[in-house]
């Protein structure tokens, strides 16, 4: 999108994480918001090439990006769904190894 970032290790991972809050609030956001970080995120255009598709400068698109990340982000601390959900849904997954752990322990016991 717009990062300044240099490591594509960061880049991937805030993508990530925006695309994540995104999920959760994008319904929070204005129908203009959602088609920019769309255009950025999601078809991969350039500043200037979104500037072009909503006919406006590059610079007002790049504030707008910043401003809907920035709400994203804000959303989140304020409700913290999209971590919540991310601790509940690792904690699903031990649960489940746990659970298929000791399935084959009983089926051990069965058996021998």
């Amino acid at each position: 999108m717009i990062d300044s970032v240099n490591d594509d290790n960061e880049i991937l991972a805030r993508r990530i994480h925006f695309n994540h809050l995104y999920d959760f609030y994008s319904p929070l956001l204005t129908a203009r918001q959602r088609k920019v970080y769309e255009m950025l995120c999601f078809s991969d255009l350039t500043l200037s090439e979104a500037a072009h598709v909503l006919g406006v400068s590059r610079q007002a698109v790049y504030l707008l990006a910043r401003h809907v990340m920035e709400k994203l982000e804000g959303i989140e601390r304020e409700l913290c769904f999209a971590v919540n959900t991310r601790h509940l849904e690792d904690r699903i997954k031990e649960l489940e190894a746990e659970n298929e752990s000791l399935r084959l322990k009983l089926k051990e016991k069965e058996e021998g």
